[in-house]
């Protein structure tokens, strides 16, 4: 049928995510065999979401958070990167220009599919970061890239400290900070996890 040949043609272009490295890592020397790929930053992103939603979503921070929305946000908030790549704050593009690009090739992908509306209606919820669940995210996203920062640093590598920073300056819902703290801690060899 018509319709599955739409659904494998976006199917495989989301795939190209796990080819894209995360280019933050890549400039500041983290070899791309050990830097995440977008597609693994979306994984640890909505692992972290399926593990925290139901309890958090009680806190009033994010009261009224729906679960499975918040993993279906997760697993689709950085499908644009298919066709504009990782665009990162020292890349010079705009907030706005940024938000253009990437609504553009988010519609670009999902295109032909039959729930292509809920998807789009997901990713600009995610970028408008209003709803429980687009704040639920925007912190998991940011916490996931402090955790993986954290990591590296205890591998050894350098300028991980600015992303710790930007996590943190993210991060502000208490047991996430919590969780984002204990990643650092482990970083500086404070304690073994």
């Amino acid at each position: 049928p018509r319709g599955d040949a739409a659904l494998l043609r976006a199917f495989i272009r989301m795939m190209d995510l796990k080819g894209l490295y995360r280019q933050g890592w890549l400039k500041r020397g983290v070899p791309e065999a050990r830097a995440e790929s977008v597609a693994d930053h979306s994984f640890g992103t909505a692992l972290l979401a399926l593990l925290l939603a139901e309890h958090l979503g009680q806190t009033p921070d994010f009261a009224g958070l729906n679960p499975q929305r918040a993993l279906e946000m997760a697993l689709v908030h950085e499908l644009g990167e298919v066709y504009v790549g990782d665009i990162t704050p020292v890349d010079g593009v705009s907030k706005e220009e940024k938000y253009q690009r990437e609504r553009e090739a988010f519609i670009r992908v999902v295109e032909g599919l039959p729930n292509r509306e809920r998807l789009i209606n997901l990713w600009e919820d995610f970028e408008a970061g209003t709803s429980p669940e687009a704040r639920f995210i925007r912190q998991l996203d940011r916490l996931e890239m402090g955790i993986q920062a954290a990591l590296l640093k205890v591998e050894g590598y350098d300028r991980m400290e600015e992303f710790l920073e930007s996590a943190h300056r993210t991060v502000t819902q208490p047991d996430l900070k919590a969780l984002l703290s204990l990643a650092e801690h482990q970083a500086q060899g404070d304690l073994s996890i």
